[in-house]
C-alpha cells in the first residue's frame, strides 16, 4: 500500500539523518536555549515521529508529478530529491545569530545526503518507469517568472525584516543577508521552473498553489519545524517567515504563462 511505502521512506530517511548528525561536530551557539525535548530526554522519540511525518510527506508529494516526470523510476526520485535538497540546503546558508560557521557546512551535508537518500527510495517504491513520458520543455523557460519569483521573495524578506522584525542578522549583516535572500530566490525559481515542466497543466492560480503553495511551501514548513524540536525558537515568528516566503512564491508563481505551464505526460 502506498501509505506504507511513505512511512517506510519517512522511517529510512530519518534514521540516516540520525545517524548523519551523530557523525558530525556539534557547533556551540549561545543565542537560542535548548527545546524542552532537549531539557526533558524525549528529543530522540520526538525527532522520530516529526521526521517520519515530515520526510514521509516530502515524499508523498512526489506524486503528484510522478507520471510525467521522464526516465527509470529511481532516476525520477533522484532528480526530486535534488529539488528538495536545492530548497533544504540554500536556506541552511541563511545568516541567522544562531547558526555557528561549522553548522553551515554539517547540517547542509548531513540534510543534503538524507534527502538524497530519500529521492533514490522514493522513486524506487513510488516512482513509475516513463521512458516515454516528457513534459513541457518550453523554448520560453519563463525568464520573466523566474525573475518574478525572485523579486517576490525578495519583496516578502524585506517585509519581514522592515516591518515585522522576523528574527535575522539583516541589521548587522544587511550586505550578506541581501546577497543570500537574491541568490535563495534565484534557487527557489530555479526548482520551481523544474517542477512545472511536470505539473498537470491547469489555470495559473492553481498551478500557482500546487508549485508555490504545496511543492515549495509545504516542504519549508515541514523544514522550518524541525528548528523547535532542538532550539526554542518563536513559533510565531517561524510561523510568520513561512506564511510569507511561500504567498510570495506563490505570487511569483502566477507570472508563469499559461502556455508554458505544464501538460499532462504523453
Amino acid at each position: 500500500m502506498t501509505w506504507l511505502k511513505v512511512i517506510l521512506i519517512g522511517f529510512v530517511t530519518t534514521i540516516c539523518r540520525i545517524i548523519g548528525q551523530m557523525l558530525i561536530p556539534a557547533g556551540s551557539q549561545d543565542v537560542l536555549p535548548p527545546s524542552v525535548f532537549v531539557e526533558n530526554g524525549t528529543l530522540p522519540i520526538v525527532f522520530m515521529i516529526y521526521g517520519v511525518f515530515a520526510f514521509g510527506l516530502i515524499a508523498a508529494m512526489f506524486l503528484l508529478i510522478r507520471h510525467s516526470v521522464p526516465g527509470h523510476r529511481i532516476a525520477q526520485g533522484l532528480k526530486y530529491g535534488i529539488s528538495c535538497c536545492c530548497v533544504w540546503v540554500v536556506y541552511l546558508l541563511e545568516p541567522l545569530p544562531h547558526a555557528a560557521p561549522i553548522d553551515r557546512i554539517t547540517y547542509p551535508i548531513v540534510d543534503g545526503i538524507a534527502l538524497l537518500i530519500m529521492g533514490v527510495m522514493t522513486g524506487l517504491l513510488l516512482g513509475t518507469n516513463n521512458e516515454k513520458a516528457k513534459g513541457t520543455r518550453a523554448n520560453r523557460i519563463g525568464y520573466i517568472a523566474i525573475a518574478a519569483i525572485t523579486l517576490a521573495f525578495t519583496a516578502g524578506r524585506l517585509l519581514q525584516y522592515l516591518v515585522f522584525d522576523t528574527y535575522s542578522l539583516y541589521s548587522e549583516k544587511t550586505v550578506e543577508t541581501l546577497i543570500w535572500v537574491i541568490s535563495t530566490g534565484l534557487v527557489i525559481s530555479g526548482v520551481i521552473s523544474w517542477l512545472r515542466m511536470y505539473v498537470i497543466k491547469r489555470g495559473r492560480l492553481p498551478s500557482a498553489i500546487v508549485l508555490g503553495g504545496i511543492l515549495f511551501g509545504a516542504d519549508l514548513a515541514l523544514f522550518n519545524f524541525f528548528v523547535p524540536l532542538v532550539l526554542s525558537a518563536d513559533i510565531t515568528d517561524l510561523i510568520l517567515r513561512t506564511v510569507i516566503d511561500t504567498t510570495a512564491v506563490m505570487i511569483g508563481c502566477l507570472f508563469i504563462k499559461n502556455e508554458d505551464s505544464i501538460k499532462e505526460a504523453a
